[in-house]
């Protein structure tokens, strides 16, 4: 690794996508565009049809599954290191959750998707979509539970994951790929144009809501948990799928998308539970700016 490659790696990997979210940061800022109606269609729409696409043309495979305990295993390896953390720096209970909603939340949809299909192709977007599935879900039973302290049910939680459609997209891939069951053509490429739309959209609405994020005033708390987030679970990530003994494309997919920056999403949490939501948006806005950086070096070790 070079500084030569690692040139190469951010204009033709990452470049890209920073062009795109620049439009939707553009769009924000100059012509008042919202990403709420733009992220409910991707929520409802655009990304279960492009992960039951990607679930149901995959090749399946026992890598699947390990790609499944992977994302358990770094989740909860980061959840001990971010309780770690608290206890030794003494944050309160609200800060506490804010911090850990920052460290676990995985932006491994609007801008991890787009990255691993430039970085690793058809092959490695697939087992992406996969790992965000199942992050998905831990997002909506770990980060509920993360968020609430104590107010949430596990009933409450099990209910919300069940209105996730994206849970429902990859259960129907994967069912019509294993049972083998062909799609009609005119189906077939209704699915393909939805699924083809769900990468730019993402990346338009990344830009939509970086342009609304905002630093606070705890910037000491901010930098940990970038830190944690960008180096540390890189540090994890490495050992524990050498470990697992994962291999090749869907090696580099799982360390790559578990070293992803702290996704929107944590924010929104955030705000419905009032765990601090100023101080998420400024760890998802501070750790989408470091992944720059670090994504670059992580591909340039990886490819």
């Amino acid at each position: 690794m070079n500084l030569a490659n690692l040139a190469s790696i951010f204009v033709n990997i990452i470049l890209p996508i920073v062009l795109i979210a620049a439009v939707g940061f553009i769009l924000a800022k100059k012509l008042g565009v919202e990403a709420r109606p733009l992220a409910r269609t991707m929520l409802y729409f655009f990304t279960p049809t492009l992960v039951f696409s990607l679930t149901y043309k995959a090749k399946l495979s026992s890598e699947y599954a390990s790609i499944a305990v992977f994302v358990v295993l770094i989740a909860a390896l980061m959840l001990v290191v971010c309780r770690l953390l608290t206890r030794a720096l003494r944050y309160d209970r609200l800060t506490t959750s804010a911090f850990m909603l920052g460290c676990l939340f995985v932006n491994a949809g609007n801008y991890g998707l787009p990255l691993m299909l430039f970085a690793f192709g058809e092959e490695g977007l697939a087992r992406a979509a996969f790992y965000f599935t199942i992050n998905s879900i831990l997002i909506q039973t770990l980060g509920i539970f993360v968020a609430a302290r104590g107010k949430a049910s596990a009933r409450d939680a099990f209910i919300n994951t069940l209105k996730m459609p994206l849970v429902y997209g990859a259960a129907l891939g994967l069912m019509f790929n294993l049972a083998r069951i062909p799609l009609p053509e005119p189906i077939l490429k209704s699915v393909d144009l939805a699924a083809g739309a769900a990468v730019p959209t993402m990346l338009v609405i990344l830009g939509i809501e970086m342009a609304r994020t905002q630093i606070g005033n705890d910037r000491a708390v901010i930098a940990t948990a970038t830190v944690a987030k960008l180096v540390l679970v890189p540090l994890m990530a490495f050992p524990l799928a050498t470990l697992m003994g994962l291999e090749g494309v869907t090696r580099a997919v799982c360390i790559t998308q578990a070293s992803m920056p702290t996704a929107v999403m944590a924010t929104i949490v955030a705000v419905e539970f009032d765990a601090r939501p100023k101080l998420v948006t400024g760890i998802v806005f501070a750790s989408t700016l470091g992944s720059l950086v670090t994504l670059t070096v992580l591909l340039g070790i990886l490819k």
